[in-house]
C-alpha cells in the first residue's frame, strides 16, 4: 500500500475536537465576572493586544493565497497557503487563550466582553476545521461536502474574525470607535444613526448633568458601561455610579480624601490604580478640579 492511500491518523482531529471543546468551556467554567485576580494572570492575560495582530495579518493572507494561485503563474502561492493558515491558527488559539485570561483576571465583564470572547472562540475553532478541510480539498479525496466548504469556510473564518476584531475595538476605544468619522453618505447607506446617543443618561442643568457627566462620558464610560465594566462598576448613571463596585463606593460626598476616583484619577499615569486605564489619556487639570469642586460640594446629581 502506497503512503498516500495509507489511512489518515484520527490523532490530529481528535485533538482539534478537544481544543474547540475546551475553548467552548471556558465562558461557563471561568466566565469574565467583573473580578480582578492574580497580577501573574493579568500580565499574561494583558500579553493579548500584542499577540492578536499577527494572527489576524496571517489568516487574511490565507484566502489571497488561495484564490490567486488560481492563476497558473501564482499557483505556487497555494503551496505557501497551507504554512500561513498553520501559523495563524496556533497564533489564533494563543491570542484566544491570553483573551479570555484578560478578561477573567482584568476585572472584566458584560455583553461586549462576551461577544468578543465567543468571537474569538468561534474563530479558533473555524480555523482548526479549516486546517482539517484543507487536507481534503488539496488531497481530493474524501467527502464532497468538506472539499467543497473550504473556501467558503475560510471567508466565513475571516468574516468572523472582523466581527470579533470589531468588539475588541468597542471594549478599548468606544462603540462609536469606527463610526465616528464615517461619512454622512456612508452612514445612511449602512444605516447607522448620524449622531449615537449618549452613554450617560443625564439630563438636567445641575453641575452633574452640565459638566461632569460628559467628563465621565469622554474619560470613564468606555470602562464602565452596561456592555462592559470592571469591577462592578458603572459610570453611564448617577446612581449607579454613586452605588459603587467591588471596591465600594468610588465618591464619598464631601470627601476628596475617601473618594476613591479622585484619589485615581490624580496618580501618577504609571501607577497601576490610575484611570482612565488602557492607555487612553489623563484628565486635564480643569476637568479634576471640576470634578473635585463637585465632590466638595456634596456630588449632587
Amino acid at each position: 500500500m502506497s503512503e498516500e492511500n495509507q489511512p489518515r491518523s484520527l490523532t490530529p482531529y481528535i485533538c482539534g475536537l478537544i481544543l474547540i471543546g475546551g475553548l467552548a468551556a471556558l465562558p461557563f467554567v471561568l466566565p469574565p465576572d467583573g473580578v480582578e485576580r492574580a497580577s501573574i494572570a493579568q500580565f499574561f492575560g494583558r500579553l493579548h493586544p500584542a499577540i492578536v495582530h499577527l494572527p489576524i495579518g496571517l489568516l487574511v493572507l490565507v484566502p489571497l493565497f488561495e484564490v490567486l494561485g488560481l492563476v497558473s503563474i501564482w499557483s505556487h502561492l497555494q503551496k505557501s497557503a497551507g504554512f500561513v493558515l498553520g501559523l495563524a491558527t496556533i497564533g489564533v488559539l494563543v491570542a484566544t487563550v491570553a483573551g479570555w485570561l484578560l478578561a477573567w483576571s482584568g476585572g472584566y465583564q458584560g455583553e461586549t466582553v462576551m461577544n468578543h470572547l465567543w468571537g474569538g472562540i468561534a474563530t479558533s475553532g473555524a480555523c482548526l476545521m479549516l486546517v482539517a478541510f484543507r487536507q481534503v480539498y488539496k488531497s481530493r479525496e474524501g467527502l464532497v461536502l468538506i472539499r467543497l466548504g473550504y473556501i467558503p469556510l475560510l471567508f466565513a473564518t475571516v468574516g468572523a474574525m472582523a466581527w470579533t476584531s470589531h468588539q475588541g475595538s468597542i471594549i478599548t476605544h468606544g462603540d462609536d470607535y469606527l463610526t465616528k468619522h464615517m461619512p454622512a453618505s456612508l452612514r445612511k447607506f449602512l444605516g447607522v444613526p448620524l449622531t449615537p446617543p449618549p452613554a450617560a443618561k443625564t439630563t438636567g442643568t445641575s453641575l452633574f448633568a452640565t459638566q461632569i457627566a460628559p467628563i465621565f462620558e469622554k474619560n470613564c464610560v468606555a470602562c464602565h458601561k452596561p456592555s462592559k465594566h470592571k469591577g462592578n462598576l458603572r459610570m453611564d448613571t448617577y446612581a449607579l455610579l454613586m452605588e459603587g463596585g467591588d471596591s465600594g463606593p468610588p465618591v464619598v460626598a464631601g470627601s476628596l480624601e475617601k473618594s476613591d476616583l479622585y484619589r485615581r484619577i490624580t496618580l501618577p499615569a504609571d501607577d497601576e490604580e490610575f484611570m482612565p486605564t488602557d492607555g487612553k489619556p489623563a484628565l486635564t487639570h480643569a476637568e479634576i478640579k471640576l470634578i473635585a469642586d463637585w465632590i466638595t460640594a456634596g456630588a449632587q446629581p
